[in-house]
């Protein structure tokens, strides 16, 4: 009995997942290979680079003057070492500060990256959705990050969800 029982759920399953469509895409190779995307990486690698320089800049400044600290405070007044040695601490300040702004994970070059990137990313959504619906999908998956970026409505299932939130929440309070 339990055989036919067990015979009936795979097939009552297979035929379920027959009628559904589901694909799947690999957003690492979109990203290489629309030219949009590669034109934007340039523009950024010419800005990181531009960043950079100036970042080595502020080191050899920095370096610079550690090296003058290290071979005058034999004759300098204590006074003089404080006031250099204040100034280090300054340029060290500015360095972090440097990279916090242009390289941190809210920093110019992210914003920069997220603002040239985003109408493409819109571009690439509607790219899928047209694929999706034309080709009768009913979910399209991202191979790298795990995530549904297409479905069709009819199998959203968040409105129901709520209704039997609500619904629970009045059982819960009668009791």
């Amino acid at each position: 009995m339990k055989k036919y029982k067990l015979i009936l759920i795979m097939s009552l399953c297979s035929v379920l997942f027959c009628e559904t469509k589901i694909g799947y895409i690999d957003s690492q190779v979109i990203m290489a290979e629309y030219e949009d995307v590669k034109q934007v990486q340039v523009q950024l690698e010419k800005e990181q680079k531009r960043l950079e320089a100036l970042y080595k800049k502020s080191i050899a400044s920095y370096d610079s003057l550690n090296q003058a600290i290290q071979t005058g405070s034999i004759i300098w007044s204590q006074e003089k070492k404080s006031q250099m040695e204040t100034q280090l601490l300054g340029k060290q300040k500015e360095i972090e500060e440097f990279q916090l702004k242009y390289f941190g994970p809210q920093g110019e070059l992210y914003k920069m990256q997220e603002r040239l990137l985003q109408p493409i990313l819109k571009v690439i959504d509607q790219a899928i959705q047209n694929v999706g619906s034309e080709r009768g999908y009913d979910y399209i998956f991202d191979a790298v990050q795990g995530s549904i970026v297409y479905a069709l409505d009819s199998n959203n299932l968040t409105l129901d969800i709520l209704e039997e939130l609500k619904k629970l929440n009045i059982q819960k309070e009668d009791n």
